[in-house]
């Protein structure tokens, strides 16, 4: 009588075990079939699904919630098999039939209607969480008094996120992910704003702005006037999307740069539709600087703003375009000497001179006019010998060296105060820039390290890594200093003839050099297999955009790669190449024209260097008499 009863019972055990489940749920399982096999039993009937709901019923008051869950699920894998043949009818598709039971109708239809859209693209698994997932959100939404999908706004998801508890955060981001499925169909079908799938986020709740609550003095922040240059939310979404998919992709830049500046169009479009705003970007730049109170990402929001105005003025960006917004310290500069500062800023660009030139200018005279301020002085006639002295000799600086750099820019400027009858012309004499001369010790690289440079040279894979080679090996191997590596150009290597052209930075000098196997072996290798694909015409780049040319500091932190513990900067493996060659008995007339010198007394220097030659020229004690002291 119970033969089709017990095959279904050993089916299900069979399939608990098959599925790893643990051995208290086994056990229940099998405590449940027994129980009721004794209950069919008692009253003489076969089994079915009524008399299984009706059991459970009045089980259900004596034993506990698990128990009980337990239960309902066995009977429910039993039914599968009697009726079905297999268990399809798990945890999942029982709560998925509860919670449509209590939706409203339009709710059960919009389901109805987007599952049968959707039941093409996921398995029966995932839909079965999609359901489960969704009616949880249709029936909260009804709950609010909402009617129509277009009744969804972001404040509703904002509490709904808030409001929707679960066993741990990767239960309720699952849940989320398949809302979000479902608030895409929406938006795709424009029942709701476009930008209420992008919501149900975590980062973008916790960042989202509702300009209505906040207080009073930072709502102001966002009443910017930019009703001239605003545009649709919508059209500023559509055209972040066309810049992120074709003009960020065409530029190349990294895959998390792409994602960051799409995270925060994103973002700003959330916002403006939350807050019924059109786009422009004075509005734009206030959400993004506010977001320094929610994220240290705030400035790449700021930038991808940036970038989309260059998109939408011309169609196109320029990656070499570098944003500044610090501020100019001059804007806090006196009244009384601003303009003058200014202008002879101005005269100093007139006259060419380099921008790092430019940047000492600004920076010592910066430091010169607020120490003027912090002592009292309001006009230029006020300005003494001794003011001047007492300047120089507070103004902090980590070596003399430094303090008498910064000095000589200052001097330039009083004598153009002086040219224009602010100051007397004879005040820039007392500002001293004279110091004693010093000798140095010539710094070279010791064999240890020679060893660790080649050793990384060996190992070198990536492209940074193939680039930081190929750079030290000019250093060391062809003595070129780091501003000319980083200037040097692809035309100016002759595979054929094995030379480098250089046209030095810091003498204007001319030098044709030939080239090492070990060097051109570290370029090939570097512009072969290392270097991005780019139309720079300089062999050194950017290793992501924009792909511009290095500045010479990258040589010093190529070598720190290499050399981690090296305390000398770059210009140590041209001092290196210089002494090697001095070692090797090479003539100094030919070391300076190698290293581009005018004339050899520099390479002078390098003779200390060469320890075994210089013991040959100590000269000897005998026929010096010595009295007292140790030696006697």
């Amino acid at each position: 009588m119970y033969q089709d009863y017990d095959q279904a019972v050993s089916k299900v055990m069979k399939y608990l075990v098959s599925n790893n489940y643990t051995s208290s749920i086994v056990y229940t399982h099998k405590r449940c079939f027994r129980l009721f096999k004794a209950y069919l039993t008692e009253r003489q009937v076969e089994y079915s699904r009524e008399l299984a709901i009706h059991w459970l019923g009045k089980v259900t008051p004596n034993i506990c919630c698990s128990s009980s869950g337990n239960y309902r699920r066995a009977l429910s894998r039993i039914n599968d098999v009697l009726e079905n043949h297999e268990i399809v009818n798990t945890k999942k598709a029982y709560d998925a039939v509860q919670y449509y039971k209590h939706m409203d109708c339009w709710c059960k239809e919009l389901l109805d209607a987007f599952l049968k859209e959707t039941s093409l693209r996921y398995n029966a698994g995932y839909i079965q969480e999609i359901r489960i997932s969704v009616s949880r959100f249709l029936i909260y939404v009804s709950a609010h008094g909402i009617a129509v999908p277009s009744g969804i706004t972001h404040k509703l998801i904002f509490d709904y996120y808030r409001d929707d508890m679960h066993r741990t955060q990767k239960v309720k981001n699952s849940y989320n992910r398949a809302i979000r499925i479902f608030l895409r169909y929406l938006a795709a079908s424009k029942q709701v704003k476009k930008s209420i799938p992008l919501t149900l986020d975590n980062f973008v709740l916790n960042r989202l702005i509702f300009i209505e609550e906040l207080p009073t003095h930072e709502k102001e922040i966002f009443c910017k006037d930019g009703k001239r240059s605003c545009i649709k939310a919508e059209n500023f979404y559509s055209m972040a999307v066309l810049l992120s998919n074709d003009c960020i992709k065409k530029h190349r830049y990294s895959a998390t740069i792409k994602k960051s500046f799409r995270e925060a169009w994103d973002e700003l479009f959330v916002f403006l539709e939350a807050n019924g705003l059109d786009y422009s970007q004075e509005i734009a730049i206030c959400w993004a600087t506010y977001m320094q109170h929610y994220t240290t990402q705030w400035r790449t929001f700021r930038r991808a703003i940036k970038i989309f105005e260059q998109f939408r003025n011309s169609g196109d960006i320029q990656p070499t375009i570098v944003y500044s917004y610090k501020k100019d310290k001059a804007d806090n500069l006196s009244e009384w000497c601003k303009a003058e500062y200014r202008y002879f800023i101005a005269d100093r660009q007139r006259k060419g001179f380099a921008p790092s030139t430019i940047h000492m200018y600004r920076s010592s005279c910066l430091r010169f006019l607020e120490y003027l301020s912090n002592v009292g002085i309001t006009a230029w006639e006020n300005i003494s010998p001794e003011v001047i002295k007492n300047f120089h000799l507070s103004d902090p600086h980590s070596t003399s060296e430094a303090r008498n750099a910064y000095a000589a820019k200052v001097r330039v400027f009083l004598e153009y105060l002086a040219s224009k009858d602010l100051i007397p012309s004879s005040l820039h004499l007392a500002l001293s820039n004279e110091y004693a001369p010093k000798v140095n010790i010539i710094r070279t690289l010791k064999e240890d390290d020679l060893t660790a440079v080649y050793n990384f040279r060996e190992h070198a894979q990536s492209g940074m890594q193939l680039r930081n080679t190929a750079m030290i090996m000019l250093g060391l191997r062809m003595g070129i200093r780091a501003s000319d590596i980083t200037k040097l150009k692809l035309s100016d290597i002759s595979w054929n003839k094995a030379t480098i052209s250089v046209q030095q930075v810091k003498t204007d000098k001319f030098i044709k050099l030939p080239m090492p196997t070990e060097v051109g072996n570290s370029l090939y290798r570097y512009i072969m297999h290392g270097r991005p694909l780019t139309a720079v015409e300089h062999v050194f780049v950017k290793h992501r955009v924009p792909y511009d040319r290095l500045t010479s500091g990258a040589c010093a932190k190529a070598l720190k790669r290499a050399l981690p513990n090296n305390p000398h900067g770059f210009h140590i493996t041209r001092k290196t190449f210089a002494s090697r060659m001095l070692v090797n008995n090479v003539k100094p007339a030919t070391i300076a024209e190698t290293l581009g010198h005018s004339n050899n007394s520099t390479v002078m220097a390098y003779l200390a260097t060469n320890g075994s030659a210089m013991r040959k020229c100590a000269i000897s004690l005998e026929g010096i008499d010595v009295k007292g002291g140790i030696l006697s």
